[in-house]
C-alpha cells in the first residue's frame, strides 16, 4: 500500500511540473521593448564611456518622445545595454537584454574610428526600436500641421 502512495504522490508531482511548464510563456522582443521604461548602460571599453552613449542617447528626439529614462541602478531597469570592444579591432558589438526575462532584445556591430562609437550606437539602437514601437516622430506630424499663412493686402494705389 505505501508504494502505491509513494507511486501516486510522484506521478501527481510530475504532471503538476509538466502542466505548470505549458502555461508559462516568454514575452517577445516587440512586447518586451513596447514595455521598456528605463534603460541602463554598460560600457566593457575603455573607448567608449557610459555617459558618452547616455549622453547621445538622451540627445535623440524619437528617445525623449517615448519617455525612457536612463537609470545608473541596475536593478530598477527595464533594458540594460552592454557594449564591448573586439580587442585589436575598431568593432564594437552591442546587446539590448531585458533584465527580468534575460531576453536579447537587440544586438548589433558598428565599426568605429576617432570616438563616435557611441552615436553610432545610440543611431543603431533608436532605429531597432522603431521598429517594435514605432516613428514617435511621424506620428506627431500630422497633428502639427502648420498654421495657414495669411499674406497682407497689397496696398492699394
Amino acid at each position: 500500500m505505501l508504494r502505491k502512495t509513494v507511486f501516486f504522490v510522484l506521478m501527481a508531482m510530475a504532471a503538476g511540473v509538466v502542466f505548470g511548464q505549458g502555461n508559462t510563456r516568454l514575452p517577445d522582443n516587440k512586447e518586451l521593448v513596447t514595455s521598456a521604461r528605463s534603460i541602463f548602460i554598460h560600457s566593457d571599453t575603455f573607448f567608449m564611456k557610459r555617459e558618452q552613449l547616455e549622453s547621445s542617447m538622451m540627445g535623440r528626439a524619437e528617445f525623449k518622445a517615448w519617455d525612457l529614462q536612463i537609470t545608473n541602478r541596475k536593478e530598477l531597469a527595464d533594458l540594460l545595454v552592454r557594449v564591448r570592444r573586439i580587442p585589436f579591432t575598431n568593432h564594437f558589438s552591442y546587446t539590448v537584454t531585458d533584465r527580468l526575462t534575460d531576453t536579447v532584445v537587440m544586438a548589433g556591430q558598428v565599426d568605429s574610428l576617432a570616438g563616435t562609437v557611441h552615436g553610432l550606437v545610440a543611431d543603431e539602437i533608436v532605429h531597432k526600436m522603431k521598429v517594435y514601437r514605432g516613428d514617435p516622430l511621424q506620428q506627431q506630424k500630422p497633428q502639427q500641421q502648420p498654421a495657414a499663412t495669411v499674406k497682407p493686402d497689397a496696398p492699394t494705389a
